[in-house]
């Protein structure tokens, strides 16, 4: 067997088929969901009442983000495996990428301002502002990531 067929045969073990890919991007929606909505809602209970009223549109957020960036960044790894790489899959990986990131900087606004500031504004971030913002930074992303190309033609993503 030679170099290249190994390699051939790792490439293929560790490539993932489609219907693999979407069972890890569930799973990994449906935890992102559990733990957020239980966290947000075990949080917020010592001062409001119904908290499970913010756990639920927060987990959704977060659940959907882990379903979405985590489909994509499967993709785009077995793409890199298989050395297919695309402008369109490096331009998905970056908008996952700013979901997430837009994720963790929404959620960590909406508490800040909850704890430190106006808690009315601190709780809408967190309920109508996510929904809002995590669609929004994939689409502006992905559409900015086209713009961005070097001299040869690809796409910069330093």
């Amino acid at each position: 067997m030679t170099a290249m067929d190994y390699l051939w045969t790792v490439v293929q073990l560790i490539r993932m088929n489609t219907h693999v890919r979407i069972v890890v991007a569930l799973l990994l929606g449906v935890l992102a969901f559990a733990v957020t909505t239980v966290s947000v809602t075990a949080g917020f209970e010592p001062q409001i009442e119904f908290s499970l009223l913010i756990g639920l549109p927060v987990g959704v957020s977060a659940g959907l983000t882990g379903l979405f960036a985590g489909y994509v960044l499967l993709w785009h790894r077995d793409r890199a495996a298989a050395g297919e790489l695309s402008d369109r899959a490096a331009r998905l990986r970056l908008a996952a990428l700013a979901t997430i990131a837009d994720f963790v900087v929404v959620t960590a606004a909406g508490v800040a301002l909850y704890v430190f500031g106006n808690r009315g504004l601190g709780i809408s971030l967190l309920v109508a502002g996510l929904p809002v913002t995590l669609p929004l930074a994939a689409a502006v992303s992905y559409v900015l990531a086209g713009g961005s190309r070097n001299e040869q033609g690809g796409l910069r993503t330093r």
